[in-house]
């Protein structure tokens, strides 16, 4: 037996007035740091097998410690500990990890209006299914008064300036998600991730080739202060047989927005249902795993407000695209996908090619001077394009090339390319 898991037994104790077993006050911290300890050992956090996480496996500890203390007492020996612990334990794994999962039921808001969401999206291993105001209502309603949670004060203190009822505006569509697992913890954080990338995905048709952010129609407003707000809901309500279990909050300073989709940008993607989806849980050194890792890279620099922040973004699906670790040809590669798409840049505005042609500059700078460079819109929109072009060339050739290929095509392209520009340039100095 670990060790730590007797640390954990020795901060248990009996109340003396109510006989209850409980951990001590005071030492929730230590208890909790010991057992959380011992159990992420066991290696069994985020089991897409078992499907189950750490927190759990806590839980479950917690109260097989709790149990031990209340039949056999707070005093135990680590020997006389370990006798009975190895048998709560093999209990918890055979009649936990022996039976199949539970089913949980996720419902949670996303600031889209209904009638521009599909009743029906993939979530590669699920599905998001729209629920009707009526049907989230109940639901709402179910979480806010339960007694153990404090969802209706969060509820409150949302900063959303809302009408009659709190998420009762008609900008909103409603979703449920299944989820099979074994702990609620395992069904939120999955269910989370996959909704996750499936808004980086609808997000990248979205705003592809977009070069700034979206500006108000009135001049006496600020400017949007982030590409797009569609993105993981404001928190997700967790039921298990019709009861509630739990919530978690994901984004405390949830604005309202546009609430809709002009998803028009590729010849082959008409409405949502139709763009592509990519494996979450591919291995990221593969090419599937390249294009997933990209994609949240993305979704990051999209809904960043900080344009620092965003443009490390963006710049970090660059580096992983540009299958170089030679920080000169990145750019140069971004470029060149950039260019494949765009009839070498001829479309693009003056100020957004000298903005590309700072970007390699300025992540050297970066490197050497931190927080003294400066990164301005147009750095950060400049790179957002070339993370744009190198996306949409890995998606075109998905399925047809692998990782050597494209690595091969980026760098004699840019070869290619650079030719051509210096022949282009020694004609016009000849003429």
């Amino acid at each position: 037996m670990d060790e730590r898991f007797y640390d954990a037994y020795q901060r248990i104790w009996e109340l003396p007035r109510t006989g209850e077993v409980r951990v001590q006050m005071g030492q929730e911290p230590a208890f909790k740091k010991n057992l959380f300890g011992a159990i992420r050992d066991l290696g069994l956090d985020r089991d897409h097998h078992h499907r189950i996480t750490n927190r759990g496996l806590y839980k479950k500890f917690h109260e097989g410690l709790i149990e031990i203390a209340e039949t056999h007492g707070t005093d135990l020996t680590e020997d006389e500990l370990s006798g009975h612990f190895q048998t709560k334990k093999n209990g918890i794994f055979s009649n936990w990890l022996g039976t199949p999962p539970d089913t949980y039921k996720l419902v949670f808001p996303i600031m889209i209006r209904s009638k521009h969401f599909p009743d029906e999206v993939e979530l590669y291993e699920s599905k998001a299914e729209q629920i009707d105001e009526d049907q989230w209502e109940n639901h709402l309603i179910v979480a806010e008064n339960d007694d153990d949670s404090n969802f209706d004060s969060f509820l409150d203190e949302l900063p959303n300036d809302y009408s009659d009822h709190p998420l009762k505006r008609r900008e909103w569509a409603f979703l449920m998600v299944e989820m099979k697992a074994r702990d609620e913890f395992y069904a939120l954080q999955r269910v989370s991730e996959l909704v996750e990338s499936r808004f980086a995905e609808i997000n990248f048709f979205d705003q592809l080739w977009a070069a700034g952010m979206p500006q108000p129609g009135s001049s006496d407003r600020a400017p949007y202060e982030k590409w797009t707000r569609h993105q993981e809901p404001p928190f997700y309500l967790i039921f298990q047989d019709g009861n509630f279990v739990t919530y978690r909050p994901m984004d405390f300073d949830y604005r309202r927005s546009v609430g809709r989709f002009h998803v028009n940008h590729a010849d082959d993607v008409d409405e949502i249902s139709d763009i592509p989806t990519f494996d979450y849980d591919a291995d990221k050194g593969t090419y599937e795993g390249y294009i997933v890792s990209a994609l949240l890279a993305y979704q990051d620099g999209i809904t960043e407000r900080s344009v620092r922040q965003s443009f490390f973004s963006f710049w970090r699906g660059i580096e992983i695209l540009s299958n170089t670790s030679d920080f000169d040809k990145m750019v140069d590669r971004g470029e060149f996908a950039l260019s494949y798409h765009h009839d070498r840049d001829d479309s693009l505005r003056p100020e957004l090619k000298r903005a590309i042609e700072e970007i390699e500059e300025k992540r050297h700078e970066l490197v050497h001077e931190g927080l003294k460079t400066e990164i301005h819109q147009g750095h950060r929109n400049g790179a957002k394009l070339l993370l744009d072009g190198l996306l949409l060339l890995y998606i075109d050739k998905y399925g047809q090339w692998d990782l050597n290929d494209m690595s091969s095509f980026l760098k004699y392209g840019v070869e290619y390319q650079e030719k051509v520009q210096f022949l282009t340039t020694l004609l016009t100095d000849l003429s």
